[in-house]
């Protein structure tokens, strides 16, 4: 039995943030921002909840196949930012987007790791429960939780949603087809955490006693920063070493897109090139949970669509995430060809404004 990723999708608001914007707003400007973060703009969504982005990420990447909804046993939302305590929004998400099946619904918070973590309970729960298909998103709106004159952290975060939708391929209904050029088969996974007694990155839901903070996003971005560089190598040694591979093997590297400098240092200290490492933060910031899926979609629509299907097969990704908790982990793909494509649909128009007068 093999678990595949099928297809992806994804959604980021339609409001886009430029450094100028904040440059009015806080001392700062798009210099300091670049060079610090690597970040140039962020999508923020004013008018839809984080349910109603999962629900479109979702569909974005139902478009791509042909399959009956029904067939959708699981549904995981990761995310920090739900939209209720109960129920969870995965059974909001699951019904707006016609899922008849019944699937087991639930959220999953492990911070900036949520994504991560949720491939691989999905993994575990389709193999011992016999699910043919399994739909994970990532979905975040961390603009309502941003302290808008902290230069700190305000600078920092976006809001997204990405989708991956998993395929049992002992139980792959044949009629199951797809636009792409591509199944990207899950080799492998490692979860770790680490009690973060500091507290060095947090979003508070309880009573604060310093209430210039609750209910902001805190991070001691100095500790983060030493956090996610040193377990983040520990990560790919691991997905690496469990499957006999060398650093060579590696065809891309998709990330946690948390900020530009914590990727430049895994690139040195792993000893992989930055030319291997997949990041598109300059558009979207730290969307947490959101980061890799949205990730993993343009490199699935752009950069896989663009090379050659037959050299690509057999390639591997290794993604990598790191976040409050502090959690960790990654996992480990091999690019298939996919032999039931099917052209289902064309390229989706992105073409989007830069607003700097909110």
């Amino acid at each position: 039995m093999t678990i595949n990723i099928i297809s992806t999708g994804s959604y980021a608001g339609e409001k886009i943030l430029d450094n100028e914007y904040f440059a009015k707003i806080v001392d700062t400007n798009d210099e300091w921002i670049q060079e610090r973060t690597g970040i140039k703009t962020r999508h923020i969504c004013d008018d839809i909840t984080t349910e109603e982005m999962a629900a479109r990420a979702g569909e974005s990447a139902l478009k791509k196949l042909n399959i009956d909804r029904s067939k959708i046993g699981l549904v995981i939302l990761a995310t920090v930012s739900s939209d209720t305590k109960t129920p969870a929004s995965s059974f909001t998400v699951a019904g707006n987007l016609g899922l008849k099946g019944n699937p087991i619904c639930f959220d999953l918070n492990a911070a900036c790791s949520g994504f991560v973590y949720s491939m691989a309970v999905a993994r575990s729960i389709m193999a011992d429960m016999n699910i043919a298909y399994a739909m994970i998103i990532g979905a975040e709106r961390l603009s309502k939780f941003v302290n808008w004159s902290d230069r700190g952290t305000c600078i920092l975060f976006g809001d997204g949603a990405g989708c991956a939708i998993l395929e049992n391929s002992d139980l792959a209904d044949p009629e199951v087809t797809s636009s792409l050029d591509y199944k990207l088969e899950i080799e492998g996974d490692y979860l770790a955490g680490k009690f973060d007694s500091n507290r060095y990155l947090t979003l508070d839901s309880r009573f604060s006693l310093d209430e210039k903070k609750y209910p902001y996003i805190g991070m001691n971005g100095r500790q983060i920063y030493k956090f996610a560089t040193d377990v983040g190598v520990k990560v790919i040694d691991r997905l690496l070493g469990d499957k006999g591979l060398s650093k060579d093997d590696i065809e891309l590297i998709v990330p946690h897109q948390a900020n530009k400098r914590i990727i430049e240092t895994l690139a040195i200290k792993s000893q992989i090139p930055e030319s291997k490492w997949f990041v598109n933060l300059d558009k979207y910031g730290n969307t947490s949970a959101a980061s890799i899926p949205l990730a993993l979609n343009e490199v699935v629509e752009d950069v896989l669509a663009a090379r050659n299907v037959d050299q690509m097969d057999g390639k591997r990704i290794l993604s990598v995430a790191f976040g409050g908790g502090l959690s960790y982990g990654g996992f480990l793909l091999k690019i298939r060809k996919n032999k039931t494509n099917k052209k289902l649909i064309g390229n989706q128009n992105r073409h989007q404004t830069v607003d700097r007068n909110i």
